[in-house]
């Protein structure tokens, strides 16, 4: 948990894992809240400016947070977490997708 935040530790990474099976809108709903959840309650910015090496080291270690901004909430996360959302809610092709595109290499 990042110093002076009550967010209690939230393990969200099986979360996303999970997600692989699930379609590509109820996937980002579930990564979403877990990161949401993980995070806590969003920073002001100005609070976010004053914590930002804790918040980094924090998102380094897996602990994502949150960050309230007149454009919306921005996510802190570290890159390899952020890569690893990416490969595992990005929606692959379908089966039926896989054997057309074999049909049409083989003609």
């Amino acid at each position: 948990m990042t110093e002076g935040n009550p967010t209690p530790e939230v393990d969200w990474k099986p979360v996303v894992r999970g997600v692989k099976g699930t379609g590509t809108a109820e996937g980002r709903v579930l990564v979403e809240r877990a990161i949401l959840e993980a995070g806590g309650v969003p920073l002001r910015l100005r609070e976010a400016r004053r914590r930002l090496f804790l918040l980094t080291t924090s998102a380094s270690v897996g602990r994502p947070a949150i960050v309230e901004t007149e454009g919306g909430l921005v996510c802190v996360i570290s890159l390899d977490d952020l890569v690893d959302v990416i490969v595992i809610v990005e929606s692959g092709p379908t089966l039926a997708e896989v054997m057309e595109s074999a049909r049409r290499s083989n003609d």
